[in-house]
């Protein structure tokens, strides 16, 4: 991707629960089956190998990369470095601690075949208590996977220093007596229960950090699917400790999950509504004259300026570009701009530091292939002379999301300015 995923604390960072997931997949039909994967560990690969036990009833002690089985749910231990000390305790209890760590995962909880949905299962519910001492980055979550799609779930309740995984939400939830976000991410081409490919992400992270209560799995799964996050066969829901370049300490004291039942009463959240086209035709039509919702794209800044003007007395002034995709982006809104639907987009553009320079305005977009990049229009600006850059019936591709529209140059990172930049209404084109 060429700017999205960095590590901790951006505002598109995503989070570092290394899910290192070695385990046997027997009955679950996996070819060779690989780790899960972390929202944004810089180092993905070779995770959770270790040792298989079966035991059960007394306390044991792990201090390395392990797995196996205790009282009957599934536990593992895994880390990249570092010290790492698990005590498990049985009935789903255990004592965890590390240090000079980059990464370590702990959890515990109940594995299934990967033959029913949530809905075939009946209500997933956790009742636990912690006591939950991070110092840096770690998150306290119920976390698991399901398999057609291939989908990788949180639903975190309290975290360190960081609140995952970063960016905009896409909804907020009323469930388990809190306020949750909800965001959807995307892995690309990186470990998974499945070997490396891609797969999305999908997370609840309540607004107010808890350590202990009860967690109502399915209500969850219920809220996203109403958002159109659609959920698989289960493989997985595992109450989890992650630590990430950081120390810390926890004690699960309680981590009872039961399996069954009817499936909870839970307010849906409503899908969003679609933004309304002004009287002209334009969802926005940006001037520059009060503001601006455009951002930098990558590490180059972006400023209203009065230097230069397509029309009026300001336009925004990209410098600073350290690669040609960097620039001004904005994000567009999913509930409006669907895929699969035609729309008309425009900018004009202008620069003044050399004899020509090519400009795009780019599509960025995921979908399960994974992130995309679409030329919506290109066109070559000569030095000082405003280009103006359109296509007034563009089709957003099928079956995307994450929609970002963002102006670039083809080569080169030269200082230019942005100007009556819009999406309308298919067919509409501003006058000249």
């Amino acid at each position: 991707m060429k700017n999205t995923f960095n590590l901790l604390g951006t505002a598109v960072a995503v989070g570092a629960l290394a899910a290192a997931l070695a385990l046997s997949l027997a009955g679950c039909g996996a070819e060779d089956g690989g780790s899960p994967s972390s929202p944004s560990s810089p180092s993905d690969s070779g995770k959770g190998g270790g040792l298989a036990a079966l035991f059960g009833g007394s306390e044991k002690t792990v201090t390395d990369s392990t797995i196996g089985e205790i009282d009957g749910y599934g536990y593992e231990l895994w880390k990249d470095s570092g010290d790492t000390e698990m005590v498990l305790k049985g009935g789903g209890k255990f004592s965890c601690k590390w240090e000079n760590i980059n990464n370590a995962l702990f959890r515990i909880g109940k594995k299934f075949d990967c033959t029913k949905t949530y809905t075939e299962l009946g209500n997933i519910s956790l009742d636990f208590a912690a006591d939950y001492q991070p110092d840096g980055n770690s998150y306290l979550c119920l976390y698991g996977w399901t398999r057609e799609p291939l989908v990788e779930y949180y639903i975190v309740e309290s975290w360190g220093s960081w609140r995952p995984p970063g960016g905009e939400p896409l909804a907020e939830i009323e469930v388990d007596g809190g306020t949750y976000d909800v965001y959807r991410t995307l892995r690309v081409n990186q470990p998974s229960i499945d070997g490396n490919t891609t797969f999305e992400q999908y997370w609840s992270v309540r607004r107010e950090k808890r350590t202990e209560g009860t967690v109502n799995a399915a209500a969850h799964f219920m809220c996203w699917e109403a958002l159109g996050m659609n959920l698989g066969k289960l493989y997985e829901a595992s109450f989890t400790v992650e630590g990430y370049q950081s120390r810390g300490s926890a004690e699960i004291t309680k981590n009872d999950l039961t399996v069954g039942g009817e499936l909870p009463e839970v307010n849906l959240p409503e899908p969003p509504k679609a933004m309304e086209p002004d009287e002209n035709g334009y969802y926005f039509l940006e001037d520059f004259e009060n503001g601006a919702s455009w951002s930098p794209r990558g590490g180059d800044n972006a400023e209203r300026t009065s230097e230069e003007a397509f029309e009026g007395g300001s336009a925004l002034k990209i410098s600073g570009r350290g690669q040609s995709w960097q620039g001004a982006e904005i994000s567009l809104d999913s509930a409006t701009f669907k895929g699969g639907e035609s729309f008309s987009f425009g900018a004009a553009l202008m620069q003044n530091t050399q004899e020509s320079a090519d400009f795009k305005l780019t599509l960025q977009y995921n979908s399960p292939a994974g992130t995309n990049y679409d030329c919506i229009a290109e066109a070559s600006a000569q030095k000082g002379e405003w280009v103006i850059l359109e296509n007034p019936e563009y089709s957003i591709p099928e079956n995307s999301w994450g929609l970002v529209l963002y102006v670039e140059t083809a080569e080169g990172t030269c200082d230019f300015y942005l100007d009556r930049a819009y999406a309308a209404v298919a067919g509409t084109s501003p006058e000249n």
